[in-house]
Parts: structure tokens; C-alpha cells; sequence
């Protein structure tokens, strides 16, 4: 008598890797690119911060008549709330230094006066 066999053939295995190869070579260049998109998420995030601090700021300054202008980078990060992980103020550029190839600048173009608000300008 013959027993009856369990089990998967060789062909159907082989099948099922060919099958899961050829997702694995669609799906993984997709997953790869994500930290370079999260780079420029978190970079826009930032910009948002800094025009979000730069109108509140002009704002205050033209409710209360004080004269805190933002005039360089350095002010623009005293405006904001927090200063962001891996990001530093150095004369007219706020730049993120994470140590990726992209590079991220926010620059002060034009300083606040009592009656024009500050000019940012995204570098990326």
C-alpha cells in the first residue's frame, strides 16, 4: 500500500521564493528613500516653526510698541518656542547639521523694522 504524502513539492517552494523575491525587489527601494524624506519633513516642519515665531513676534511687536525685532538668525531661534534637534544659528542662517548630505537653511533675508516683518527664505 501506498502512503498518503504531506508536505509541499519541491517546485511549489521554489515558487513561493521566486514569488517573495520579486516582492522584496519592489518593496525595499521604497522603504529605503524614507529617511530622506523624513529629512525634508522635519526640515519643513522647522520652516513652519520659524514663520509661525516670525509673525507672532511682529505681532507682539507692533501690539505692545517693543522693538524685540528678529535682525539675524540668532534672534529668529530666540523667537521660536524651542530650537529643534540638530539645527544652529550662525549670523544670517539657521541650518540643520545632522550630518546628512541634504542641507537645510533657513536664512533671514531681510530684518524686522517697527513697521516691515522679517523675510525668511527656505534653502533646500
Amino acid at each position: 500500500m501506498l502512503k498518503e504524502q504531506k508536505g509541499f513539492t519541491l517546485i511549489e517552494l521554489v515558487m513561493v521564493i521566486v514569488i517573495l523575491g520579486i516582492l522584496a525587489a519592489v518593496a525595499i527601494p521604497k522603504f529605503v528613500d524614507l529617511s530622506g524624506k523624513a529629512g525634508l519633513s522635519a526640515a519643513n516642519g522647522v520652516w513652519g516653526s520659524a514663520n509661525s515665531a516670525a509673525v507672532i513676534n511682529y505681532a507682539n511687536n507692533r501690539a505692545n510698541n517693543t522693538s524685540n525685532f528678529i535682525t539675524d538668525a540668532t534672534t529668529l531661534v530666540s523667537a521660536m518656542t524651542t530650537t529643534p534637534d540638530g539645527w544652529n544659528a550662525a549670523g544670517a542662517v539657521f541650518s540643520s547639521s545632522t550630518g546628512t548630505t541634504a542641507t537645510w537653511q533657513i536664512s533671514v533675508i531681510s530684518a524686522e523694522t517697527a513697521t516691515v516683518p522679517v523675510i525668511l527664505q527656505k534653502n533646500w
